[in-house]
């Protein structure tokens, strides 16, 4: 399938095994309840041209760059962290460097965004924000509802919500996530939000958001594993993000090193690593995370989701 084609159908599977053998050679910015969009509100950009959702009992990732992925499961389709603008520098002091996979106009039908934080450009930027606009549910952090409005459903740690779909319903559950070293509290710009999906049926997503501590996502992970099930696919924000502005440089998401701890102490079946590509912050990359997993022993746990825009099936 070419390029061309991929961008007018986004959303068309494209089945690629994920190989051990191909992960060796990789290289901060609706009243929605969660089970029914506002009568008037409206679809999202590309929504008349989607594609069906994938099947219920699997998982289809596509990375657009950074942390933006669209995650099938369930029956849903979900947005994490939407990012779409174009190279540019921010008055954060942040800058964008690789242009997205695909613009917000090509994502196609999206049931709900699942949004880490709102804060900082990597994970909102203006064509994120401009598009939440169109997405009938968003979650996110309840300091995200008080600056971006009602149309974000704003979770504390452990609240829940059911998203109503085509197949079934996927519970999302807010869990916590701390964006810097154990200890730190950065007050109202750290807050951030990680997410479990989930539902009978649904294989359990752990989706870390910018988390950078090894004890907060085994922490999770043990309630999660209580009181859910066993975590099936982890979403790992890693890249080890760093700003000289922000703690002394200190990472303010999982290093390689932690990315492949958290990996091995949560014992996913897969492990789909983003936020480690196209901005200015990071100080690691997707070959030093494979690396990694290597020296931990799990490194065939790692899907190979470049940041390509092609939708790959967690295998």
């Amino acid at each position: 399938m070419s390029r061309t084609t991929f961008l007018r159908a986004a959303t068309a599977a494209v089945a690629v095994t994920a190989g051990s053998a191909v992960l060796a050679a990789c290289g901060g910015n609706a009243s929605a309840e969660g089970d029914k969009p506002k009568a008037d509100a409206k679809p999202s950009a590309a929504a008349s041209s989607a594609a069906p959702a994938a099947d219920k009992s699997g998982i289809t990732v596509t990375h657009v760059g950074g942390p933006t992925t669209i995650l099938e499961v369930g029956g849903a389709r979900f947005l994490i962290d939407p990012t779409f603008d174009q190279p540019k520098k921010y008055k954060s002091g942040l800058e964008k460097i690789k242009a997205p996979a695909f613009g917000a106009d090509k994502i196609g039908k999206i049931d709900a965004v699942l949004l880490s934080h709102d804060q900082h450009d990597d994970n909102l930027d203006d064509s994120g924000r401009a598009l939440l606009k169109e997405i009938p549910v968003v979650y996110s952090t309840p300091g995200a509802q008080k600056r971006l409005g009602d149309h974000v459903t704003g979770l504390k740690p452990w609240d829940a919500k059911e998203l109503k779909t085509a197949t079934g319903t996927v519970k999302v559950t807010a869990v916590p996530a701390l964006h810097g070293p154990d200890g730190v509290d950065r007050g109202a710009d750290g807050e951030v939000t990680g997410f479990v999906l989930s539902g009978d049926g649904v294989p359990v997503t752990y989706v870390s958001g910018d988390n950078a501590s090894v004890k907060v996502a085994k922490e999770v992970g043990d309630r999660v594993k209580k009181e859910i099930g066993p975590v099936d696919t982890a979403v790992l924000f890693a890249g080890a993000a760093r700003t000289p502005a922000i703690l002394k440089n200190a990472p303010l998401t999982l290093t390689s090193k932690n990315a492949a701890l958290v990996a091995k102490d949560l014992n996913p079946r897969k492990v789909v690593p983003v936020h480690t590509d196209s901005w200015n912050i990071y100080s690691e990359d997707l070959p030093s995370l494979v690396a990694a997993f290597k020296e931990q022993g799990i490194a065939d746990k790692l899907v190979d989701v470049q940041p390509d825009g092609t939708p790959k099936p967690v295998k």
